[in-house]
């Protein structure tokens, strides 16, 4: 196959041996590099560059610190949110009717713009959970009716 503008492909328009993007490319070298890297950096290396990062740190040099830190402690993690409470109120939600007439409600919030997206999918949730909790109660009380009336 003739040469393309990519540069030279064997005889089933693969790329050649050589090309950057076919076998032996940029990915392979890397490969190489990093492994080459890894066998030439002994542990000493490594203490001895922690250990002049950490007198740099102790100089005062910020990024040092920064470095020492986030290794040896781990990077912060963000602390979480407080959560606030929320100003919308859902009705009661005992029978699935009310549970109904809440997601009206919920619904009318988020269109409103009255609750955020988060919020109303966890109220959203809540409001679900609280439906199958309602029907396993009164699938419980309807399995023990007919086994009392069967005499069970």
């Amino acid at each position: 196959m003739a040469d393309s503008a990519d540069g030279e492909r064997d005889e089933r328009g693969r790329f050649a041996k050589g090309n950057p993007g076919g076998p032996g490319g940029s990915r392979r070298r890397s490969f190489v590099l990093r492994r080459a890297a890894e066998a030439a950096i002994t542990e000493e290396h490594v203490e001895a560059m922690v250990r002049k990062a950490t007198r740099m740190g102790l100089e005062g040099n910020l990024a040092a610190i920064k470095l020492v830190l986030d290794r040896v402690c781990g990077k912060p993690v963000d602390a979480p949110a407080e959560p606030e409470p929320m100003e919308f109120k859902l009705p009661r939600l005992k029978t699935i009717a009310e549970c109904n007439a809440a997601i009206d409600k919920l619904m009318d919030g988020l269109c409103a713009g009255a609750i955020d997206r988060a919020s109303g999918k966890l109220m959203l949730d809540a409001i679900q959970a609280r439906i199958r909790a309602i029907e396993a109660t009164e699938l419980e009380q309807r399995i023990r009716a007919l086994e009392k009336s069967t005499g069970m």
